[in-house]
């Protein structure tokens, strides 16, 4: 650009001394030529429209007159320096409406040198000028979003990767551009996933989903992203762009909320089940406990008698034990028992799904191992460790060792629990002669969601175990392992020196000691009203049996005040169990209840303590059930009442 512009002197002005109006021709939106004060000697027809003049009425006027004082003020300031200086000058400029202005001030020489005059050239730019504002505004927005956003050319090579991508991903923008984005994507299952989304762009679709991808440190993030083409004019496509967000905690959430419905769909499915089939059992085990105490010793029948009770014994703590693993929040309910019971009832649970390269030893040393626990919770501890050390032999095989024995022999023990009372506890071992446990992983092995496993692992299977030994039960959890030797997990529990609870035995025997009291029993299922009855009779009651509540409350009306007790099952057709005792209790108060079920949420501590009801859970045995009818009659006499 020159510094000025050299015209003779009757460029703009006529020989003759007549005002001329000449017409500029510009390259540029508007022009104009003005003296340095400001008087107009010729312009465009464009900028006179757009100053609403006519062309005529625009030449001769001083421009700074037109404009808003501020506005007049700069310009004639910038008029005043270039005239001044002789030298020209640019600058950006904006109309009262708006629009954004690149002006430039050019001096016109005269033939002495002097400024004689100013050509002014004014460029609407203000679409430019919003195009470049609107770029910077997307890029700072780019640049603060959330998600990750990865712009991809046309050769699937990175161009631009934001502050988001580089803070989920660990790798800076410098590390990722012009790299094939197939280098975010690593092992098999990620490249099947990039596969099938180049093949979506490859058609010039969008593609969305989840994927799975490998983070700078090593990490495993799963990531919520769209991927999408940028399209031009005429639907070229310009390259791509791809949004990700990190869905990893959202996922294990997702994950977990899935595990607790299909435990909620388990836990119905087990209380239906349970209900069903310990009606089912009832009638196996009352009617061969009366065999059993009608026959004769010596009787070659009671042999088989005794087979049928100890198969439904079976069956019953199955039942029992898929129940205890599908309950969630349940109350405790500590007994006293053996812990070995516990490992061989383990045993049998897990010999069926382990493969036959794994073989399970049991290795019991002590008789006195008797502690006071919710046996659900020592299934669990036990169940947990022995699927861990199962999944430690997956690959080569191995032996599975359950152990037990007094924690107060050997230094070995003292050196693992060196401030526990041994004396007064009991050693439980599970070991296996798996992968082992490498160094840096024993610090985190109780960590809430810590799993090495690939697959299937939730990471709580050993909180569990630390939280029911050390939190529930006072105990403690030590842990030795090396690579390739193999893992053993010593578990120490208190052990109770009172005495622990006896196995249910067959045969009414000596229970047969009712005074002639008048039941009235509630149960819709025949086969186990039919036993229910015989067992009370064998035991000195009077039976009034009925198929169901209707028929209760219609019997009862006839003559309520001769019954005793009454037993009703929970899971009733038309009414609960619950709710037919709350009936009869608007007849008489003082009538006692003894609620069975195999399995009910109904049935709380609290509501038991509401309705001053016992319970009793089936599949009940002779010894059982005369125990709970005599405690419900003695809760009568207890509170001062009582019916013969």
């Amino acid at each position: 650009m020159q510094d000025a512009t050299r015209l003779a002197p009757d460029w703009f002005l006529p020989a003759d001394g007549a005002a001329a109006v000449p017409t500029l021709d510009p390259a540029s939106n508007y022009a104009m030529l003005i003296r340095p004060d400001g008087t107009v000697l010729a312009a465009d027809e464009a900028l006179a429209s757009r100053l609403g003049l006519a062309h005529g009425e625009l030449v001769g006027r001083c421009i700074f007159d037109l404009f808003a004082p501020g506005a007049a003020t700069l310009r004639r300031t910038v008029a005043e320096d270039v005239a001044r200086l002789g030298l020209p000058r640019s600058y950006q400029d904006r109309s009262s409406s708006g629009h954004v202005l690149d002006v430039l001030v050019q001096p016109v020489l005269g033939a002495d040198g002097a400024v004689q005059a100013l050509a002014v050239f004014v460029c609407d730019v203000t679409g430019h000028w919003k195009l470049a504002h609107d770029r910077v505004r997307l890029s700072a927005a780019l640049e603060q979003a959330v998600e990750a956003v990865i712009l991809i050319e046309n050769d699937f090579t990175i161009g631009y990767v934001n502050q988001a991508f580089e803070a989920m991903t660990g790798y800076p923008h410098s590390e990722v551009r012009g790299r094939p984005v197939a280098m975010l994507y690593q092992g098999a299952h990620q490249q099947a996933a990039y596969a099938e989304i180049r093949a979506a762009l490859d058609e010039g679709d969008a593609w969305t989903g989840r994927t799975f991808h490998t983070v700078k440190d090593g990490r495993m993030i799963r990531v919520e992203k769209t991927v999408s083409p940028i399209r031009g004019r005429g639907g070229v496509v310009l390259g791509f762009v791809s949004v990700w967000r990190d869905v990893t905690r959202v996922a294990e959430l997702e994950r977990q909320l899935r595990q607790a419905q299909k435990m909620e769909a388990i836990a119905t499915l087990a209380g239906g089940i349970a209900h069903d089939f310990n009606n089912i059992l009832g009638p196996i085990i009352l009617h061969a406990e009366l065999g059993l105490a009608r026959l004769p010793e010596g009787d070659p029948v009671r042999a088989g008698l005794g087979e049928i009770l100890g198969a439904a014994h079976r069956a019953g703590a199955l039942v029992g034990q898929i129940l205890s693993l599908s309950r969630r929040g349940e109350a405790e309910e500590p007994s006293v028992f053996s812990l070995a019971g516990i490992l061989r009832e383990c045993e049998k649970f897990l010999r069926p799904s382990l493969p036959a390269t794994i073989d399970i030893v049991l290795d019991l040393r002590t008789p006195d191992d008797a502690v006071l626990a919710d046996p659900t919770h020592i299934h669990q501890v036990v169940m947990n460790l022995a699927t861990n050390a199962a999944y430690a032999m997956r690959r080569a095989g191995g032996t599975l060792t359950l152990a037990l024995e007094a924690a107060d022999r050997g230094a070995p023990c003292r050196a693992m629990f060196p401030d526990a009372e041994l004396e007064r506890a009991v050693l439980l071992t599970v070991r296996d002669t798996g992968e082992g446990i490498p160094p840096e992983r024993l610090e985190r092995i109780f960590d809430p969601f810590f799993t090495t496993r690939q697959r299937g692992g939730t990471g709580l299977g050993l909180t569990v175990v630390h939280g029911i030994v050390v939190g529930r039960l006072g105990g403690a959890v030590h842990v030795r392992s090396s690579p390739g030797a193999g893992a053993a997990f010593h578990v120490l529990l208190p052990r109770h020196e009172g005495r622990r609870d006896e196995a249910p035995a067959g045969g009414p025997g000596a229970l047969a000691d009712g005074g002639g009291q008048l039941v009235l029993l509630v149960e819709d299922e025949a086969p186990l009203r039919q036993s229910t009855a015989m067992v009370l009779q064998g035991l000195g009651y009077r039976v009034a049996a009925c198929a169901g509540p209707a028929e209760a409350l219609e019997r009862f009306e006839a003559g309520g005040e001769g019954f005793a007790l009454v037993l009703a099952d929970v899971t009733m057709p038309g009414m609960t169990g619950t709710a037919l005792v709350r009936r009869l209790r608007q007849r008489r108060p003082d009538i006692p209840a003894l609620l069975v079920s195999g399995y009910s949420e109904i049935v709380t501590p609290e509501l038991l303590r509401e309705l001053g009801a016992d319970y009793l859970r089936k599949p009940f045995t002779t010894r059982s059930l005369g125990a709970a009818v005599r405690r419900a009659l003695g809760r009568t006499r207890r509170e001062g009442g009582g019916h013969g």
